[in-house]
């Protein structure tokens, strides 16, 4: 889904199209004599109590009817656009999770959209202009602010949002659900409910028939029960199994192959190493065009590049820890709120830095930007304001950066479809109406959650601790990670370029070079992925090619 809209109506009555930078992409499409409109995932349109497959010309005879409303029954994974031709008005969602990436950048009188932000940065007409803000949280956090780019005119397109694109203004629109339009929850809920919702939400993902299909395995609760409920939902599909970590003993390495042998997937081990991250870094950022994900990403790249040769369609856990409160921020936020209750009272306060999702060592400090002083207010984790679960969840519904599409995105470049069941909207639902003790208490992250999958998981699996995998910040690690920093970070091109400051590089170079720890490589990683990106999209020096603006997508 690439295109480029001429919004003022000048440009010749044509339609031009370009494939998207990231491989092969499923792209559905249709057109009445006004309206044209592309869908990339794969959306449902619910009704009161299901939904049904989606139907591209039911929806454009909905829209007709209804208008915007249209765009609250969408359910699924997707990215739509839809173009008015008459009012020359473009529409542009996607769903709460942004599972589908979608990105928009406009001109004059002209508005391009793909699904890759590395198409849009090959404009020709784009001018470059940094976004020093995004870049000053992504040296500290690994991801650009939500809805932002390295790009000033590059932006994501929010997720779980309605955007209305016309020559005269640019409008967006909450999509439900409304986090605002939910009560605080109270009463507890029913896991039968839940499971009964997730077990939907596996079948609504779509068809296996004729497909290859697999799991992505952590280890953890969230991939086995999709795993269970594939195996009840498809019997007789054989069923393949994918994890990735940094050795034998890694523990999600040991969860995940304990959790394939329960369930008899035919299950796929990838150990990576310091060389295969070096390998990928810079095929991630020239895919994405949207980089971050700490090491995250190259390790994803390098399981789809094995998952293609077994499967079409990968299932994920992603999401559930989000809308069900499985993180460690979830559980820090629980433990502040305990200690509110029960030690102020006696005098006793603790104070913590809350600010950003990741912690950080002392006297550690990210490269810091030229000229740009901090972070600006409006880039703070939910850490840093809320004081329930049902907040925390709030916010991440209306700031939801783009981790997840990037993982579809990377997918599709090996032809493979992601689908993430925990990010359809029944599912978000019933987690606005969970009470915080449903979700955190004494013993632990997910409560109801685990209890809804009595019947599916064994208890072995259900409450199994998740291990964490964690780089191994050795020797070799460290070679290679200074390697990296003199290949692209010497101090005659960060001077040329003007954006880092040079002497927080320095430093970065010299605490590297003393110990290798979990927060000074994060800050040389980040370092050294702006710095790709601005050879890959700026100085063109990777050798990609710039796209010429295609003329005008006609109603």
């Amino acid at each position: 889904m690439f295109t480029v809209l001429e919004l003022d109506g000048s440009a010749p009555d044509k339609t031009a199209r370009a494939k998207a930078a990231a491989g092969s992409e499923p792209v559905i499409e249709a057109s009445n004599n006004r309206i044209s409109v592309q869908i990339s995932g794969r959306p449902r349109l619910s009704s009161t109590a299901s939904s049904v497959d989606f139907e591209p010309i039911s929806f454009i005879e909905l829209f007709t009817k209804v208008g915007v409303a249209a765009f609250d029954r969408l359910d699924g994974q997707f990215a739509i656009a839809l173009f008015d031709s008459i009012h020359r008005t473009a529409y542009l969602a996607r769903d709460p999770f942004g599972t589908i990436p979608l990105y928009r950048a406009r001109g004059a009188n002209w508005l391009a959209y793909s699904v890759s932000a590395a198409d849009l940065l090959l404009l020709d007409e784009l001018v470059s202009e940094y976004d020093e803000s995004a870049i000053a949280y992504f040296l500290r956090e690994g991801w650009a602010p939500p809805f932002t780019t390295f790009h000033k005119t590059v932006r994501p397109v929010r997720p779980g949002y309605l955007e209305i694109v016309s020559p005269q203004a640019q409008q967006i629109r909450r999509l439900e659900p409304k986090p605002r339009d939910y009560p605080v929850p109270t009463r507890t809920c029913d896991p039968r409910e839940l499971l009964s919702r997730i077990r939907r939400a596996v079948r609504d993902s779509g068809p296996v028939e004729s497909r290859r299909i697999g799991i992505t395995l952590s280890g953890g609760i969230d991939s086995a029960a999709i795993t269970a409920l594939l195996r009840e939902a498809y019997p007789g599909e054989r069923l393949h199994s994918f994890t990735v970590g940094y050795g034998s003993e890694d523990p999600e390495i040991r969860g995940a192959r304990a959790t394939a042998s329960y369930f008899g997937t035919d299950h796929h081990e990838l150990f990576v190493g310091p060389s295969d991250i070096r390998d990928r870094i810079e095929e991630t950022v020239t895919i994405l065009g949207n980089p971050g994900g700490y090491d995250e990403l190259p390790c994803l790249s390098a399981l789809w590049s094995l998952a293609a040769r077994h499967v079409d369609v990968l299932y994920s856990g992603n999401v559930s820890d989000a809308i069900f409160a499985g993180m460690s921020t979830h559980r820090r936020l629980w433990r502040h709120k305990m200690e509110e209750r029960y030690l102020r009272p006696l005098g006793i306060k603790r104070v913590a830095d809350q600010s950003y999702h990741h912690k950080a060592e002392r006297d550690s400090e990210p490269c810091a930007v030229v000229g740009h002083e901090g972070i600006p207010a409006g880039f703070e984790h939910w850490l840093g304001h809320a004081s329930t679960l049902f907040e925390a969840l709030a916010s991440d519904l209306e700031t939801w950066d783009e981790r997840t599409g990037a993982q579809t995105l990377l997918a599709r470049h090996y032809g493979i479809e992601l689908r993430t069941p925990f990010a359809h909207k029944q599912l978000i639902d019933f987690a606005l109406r969970m009470p915080d003790s449903d979700k955190v208490n004494v013993f632990g992250v997910k409560r109801l959650f685990r209890r809804s999958l009595r019947s599916v998981l064994p208890a072995s699996i259900r409450y199994r601790r998740k291990g964490i995998q964690h780089l191994r910040y050795d020797a070799e690690m460290q070679s290679m990670l200074i390697g990296l920093l003199e290949h692209y970070l010497p101090a005659d091109a960060i001077r040329h370029r003007g954006v880092l400051a040079p002497s927080s590089i320095d430093k970065i170079k010299a605490d590297v070079r003393y110990a290798l720890a979990p927060t000074n490589f994060r800050y040389a990683w980040n370092a050294i992925l702006f710095e790709i990106w601005c050879r890959t999209f700026v100085d063109g020096r990777v050798g990609v090619a710039r796209r010429q603006i295609p003329v005008a997508m006609s109603g």
